[in-house]
Parts: structure tokens; C-alpha cells; sequence
């Protein structure tokens, strides 16, 4: 059986990585408007994220439908990811029939500066809860994101809640014991959020 390759956006992520992912000054201070659709790795279309830019911060407008990869009544890991090695590929690239584990992996890394930990990543972003109907809405405003850097970023969503790197280890007796490396290193890198279950391509208005 032939695998089906998922490819959303690729000619958009291409673009907006030869213009070095800017959007320029006058369009920040003019209110820009972005948009991603979150789309699981069958193509289903999973949700929007409106971002709109003003003067003094960012308003984030998603927008979540029921998905048999997104559980009910339950917070789920949300982020924007840098999208910017080409060597994992570009835009968001998930096999369905793969393990979910390699699910967007095209899509890199959280955004964030250099030295930056989880729970203080630039594309760090607050949690969706999940309603009883599969249904989520989630809006809030952030200084934390340089606008000129979302043009091409990916949005993804996760399978499982997301613990923002506040895991504190140590023998105290409000403290955990010291975890595998491998577990340190999930939530140090994505807060041990799980897999990555939909994606969405940052791009300027009201896109796809």
C-alpha cells in the first residue's frame, strides 16, 4: 500500500524562508493579521489561529474542532515552532501511517532564543482545555513573540497536557526525585507534551 505523505504549505514555508521570515516594520505597526490551519496528518482540518498584531501587543485567537487524535476534557501542549532546518524537512509533513511519534517533526524545535528553557521559550504559549464536545476556544494576549518572526513559524498542537518545564527535583519533601535523562530532556524541551497531532503554517491574513 502506498504511504500517504502529508505536505501542507511547502511552497509557503520556502517563500518565507528566502525573505528571512520578515514582515517589516510598517506591517507590524499596521496591524497585520496572520492566520494558521491546524490540520491532524490526514489533512482534516483541525482548527484556526488568528494571530492579530497591534501596536503594543498580539492577540491570539484559536479555535479548536473535535479530532479523533485530540482528547476530550483534557489540556493539550501548544506551541509555535521555528520551522527553520530544512534538514528535517519544511512545513508540516506528517505520514498517517507512521509511528505518531514522527508525526510534524519537519516542523523543528520550539521558537526560542539561545539558552532559552522550556516554560520561557518565545513559542511557548498557553494551553487549550479540550471540552467534553472536542471543541476548544482559547484567546489571549502576548508581548512575548517578535512579530517579525512568525511569518513561516508552524503552529502545533500536542496529544498531552503540557507541565511548562515546573517539574521541581530535588530531596526536599515538596520536590520529586530525580527522573531518567530522557524524561528531564522531554520537559525540558516541550514540557513532555507528547506528539505532535496538528499543524499549521504562520502566514500573513486569512490563509488555508
Amino acid at each position: 500500500m502506498l504511504k500517504r505523505v502529508l505536505a501542507l504549505g511547502t511552497a509557503a514555508v520556502t517563500t518565507a524562508v528566502t525573505a528571512a521570515l520578515l514582515i517589516g516594520p510598517q506591517a507590524t505597526a499596521h496591524n497585520a493579521s496572520f492566520r494558521a490551519t491546524l490540520r491532524d496528518p490526514d489533512g482534516r482540518r483541525v482548527g484556526t489561529v488568528d494571530v492579530r498584531i497591534s501596536r503594543y501587543a498580539t492577540q491570539v485567537d484559536a479555535r479548536l474542532r473535535p479530532n479523533a487524535n485530540v482528547t476530550p476534557d483534557q489540556f493539550h501542549g501548544f506551541h509555535v515552532h521555528a520551522n527553520a532546518d530544512p534538514a528535517n524537512g519544511r512545513g508540516c509533513v506528517a505520514d498517517p501511517d507512521a509511528d505518531p511519534a514522527t508525526w510534524f517533526v519537519s516542523a523543528d524545535g520550539h521558537l526560542a532564543a539561545q539558552g532559552e528553557g522550556h516554560g520561557n521559550h518565545q513559542g511557548d504559549l498557553p494551553s487549550p482545555l479540550v471540552l467534553a464536545d472536542g471543541t476548544a476556544r482559547l484567546s489571549f494576549t502576548t508581548d512575548r513573540i517578535e512579530p517579525s518572526l512568525l511569518r513561516g513559524r508552524a503552529v502545533i498542537l500536542h496529544d498531552r497536557p503540557d507541565n511548562f518545564g515546573n517539574v521541581p527535583v530535588g530531596t526536599a519533601p515538596n520536590q520529586y526525585q530525580p527522573n531518567s535523562a530522557a524524561a528531564t530532556d522531554l520537559t525540558t524541551r516541550t514540557g513532555n507534551a507528547g506528539n505532535r497531532v496538528a499543524c499549521g503554517l504562520i502566514d500573513r491574513g486569512r490563509g488555508r
